[in-house]
């Protein structure tokens, strides 16, 4: 009889191979897809750490942490993540600026920070942000394999997600209340806050939106008329001039004002005490191509236009023909509800200048060197520039010197009409002209003319209350 021995055999072996080798690739492949998930984990939270930061940072100081344009997004465009709402530009975000923040990728930041590149799309391990939606991006993406095929991420938001991520609105800047017809576009309270009434538009008003500025009043007992400067020296004549007050009554005798204009003065003064201040036109008023007033850069400035539409002291009830009319009609043309739009009054401009009191002028000589006193190269004036009327919001120079507090040319280009009184046959005018100087017409001058001259280089700014 022979014996057999105990073994394995070729078949029982040939199966133990094959077991041993399917768990093997179960376990490399589970490791692997541990590794995939676990780095589009880590890039997803890195996200959702920026968002908070840039959130809080954005709430704060009402813009991005980013300034720089990373230029090259053909990535996130062939993966088909660019949503409905990234419209702006695609920024770098600058970490710096975001305290308490550990990230798990983005080493190229550093890079960046010490300007250790040759070209910006050198750095790929860093992370973007779209400037309207607020959507966050890495560059570099994180690859995971799916089955037999390979994909990218970019973000941790799907392409089915990619309209969801609104613009956060903004309510508030410093404690200012932006209005609800409006949308915050940039600046602070002491450097100008800066409104436009259409969504997504920059201090550039690319978006060619009608923009304003809040005029701070923190302590309502200085909301009074001030002096002005005229050729070196202040003018001590206000006592002289008057218009609607807070009681609404003229503050002098030259002139009756309709109860339209008190009721608003009223109106106004009440706004300004509750609300600690008001809005006014970034840029002098513009004329678009159907002839409609707006309040926007690059267009030719309202000029050639009477104070009233009938020519006299008093303004009509109609909406167009004078600086006045066409003042307090702009809120409804543009269908504005938490506001109320003017011609400016004296003593609103005198708080502007109250408001750029400190701020010093670089380019004046002589021995007054602020702005208000003297804004020579601060204009569009003769002794400096062209003696001609310039479109709203143009430069003067590469420093944007007749950008004060955001506010463009409140010295020179045009003269403005303003509600003020200068007789009781002229009205006020304000900020100077470009056919003077700039010390001689400074921001602060008072100057007059007839309500029915129309003038080349006589314009007029829009004011807002809230209601």
């Amino acid at each position: 009889m022979i014996k057999k021995e105990n073994g394995v055999t070729l078949i029982a072996l040939s199966i133990a191979v094959i077991i041993i080798l399917t768990i093997t690739g179960m376990i490399i492949y589970s490791a692997r897809d541990n590794i995939y998930i676990r780095n589009l984990t880590n890039m997803q939270n890195d996200i959702a750490n920026l968002r908070d930061k840039v959130a809080d940072y954005y709430a704060e100081y009402g813009d991005i942490p980013a300034k720089t344009e990373y230029p090259d997004i053909g990535n996130l465009q062939s993966a088909g993540i660019i949503g409905a709402n990234d419209t702006g530009k695609f920024l770098i975000i600058e970490l710096e600026y975001l305290s308490g923040l550990t990230l798990n990728y983005g080493e190229d930041y550093e890079k960046y920070k010490d300007g250790n590149y040759t070209n910006l799309t050198d750095l790929t391990d860093i992370y973007i942000i779209n400037e309207m939606s607020h959507n966050i991006f890495y560059v570099e993406g994180i690859r995971v394999r799916e089955n037999d095929t390979t994909k990218m991420y970019y973000t941790d938001y799907t392409e089915g997600d990619k309209e969801a991520v609104q613009i956060v609105e903004i309510v508030e800047i410093d404690g200012v209340q932006i209005p609800e017809d409006f949308y915050y576009v940039g600046g602070t309270k002491d450097t100008g806050i800066v409104i436009s009434d259409v969504e997504g538009d920059d201090l550039d008003n690319t978006a060619e939106g009608n923009q304003f500025v809040w005029v701070p009043v923190d302590n309502y007992e200085e909301f009074v008329r001030r002096a002005g400067y005229w050729e070196g020296k202040e003018q001590t004549l206000t006592s002289d001039y008057g218009e609607a007050n807070s009681g609404g009554n003229n503050t002098n005798s030259n002139v009756t004002e309709t109860e339209t204009t008190k009721i608003e003065a009223q109106e106004m003064y009440a706004s300004v005490k509750e609300h600690g201040g008001f809005y006014i036109g970034r840029y002098e008023t513009g004329k678009d191509s159907n002839s409609n007033a707006v309040v926007k850069k690059d267009v030719d400035v309202y000029d050639d236009v009477q104070w009233s539409a009938n020519g006299t002291m008093q303004e009509t009830s109609g909406t167009t023909g004078g600086a006045v009319e066409l003042s307090r009609n702009f809120d409804e043309t543009n269908d504005y509800t938490s506001v109320t739009s003017t011609l400016i009054y004296g003593v609103q401009w005198d708080a502007v200048m109250k408001w750029m009191e400190n701020i010093d002028n670089p380019h004046a000589t002589g021995s007054l060197k602020k702005y208000i006193q003297n804004s020579q190269g601060m204009g569009w004036y003769s002794d400096n520039y062209e003696d001609i009327v310039h479109q709203a919001g143009t430069d003067v120079d590469e420093d944007k010197s007749n950008c004060v507090n955001n506010i463009y040319d409140l010295a020179g280009n045009t003269y403005e009409w303003t509600m003020e009184s200068y007789s009781n046959t002229d009205r006020v005018v304000r900020g100077g002209i470009c056919i003077w100087t700039g010390s001689n017409n400074p921001a602060s001058v008072r100057g007059n003319n007839t309500p029915s001259s129309k003038s080349i280089g006589v314009g007029f700014r829009v004011a807002l209350y809230m209601k």
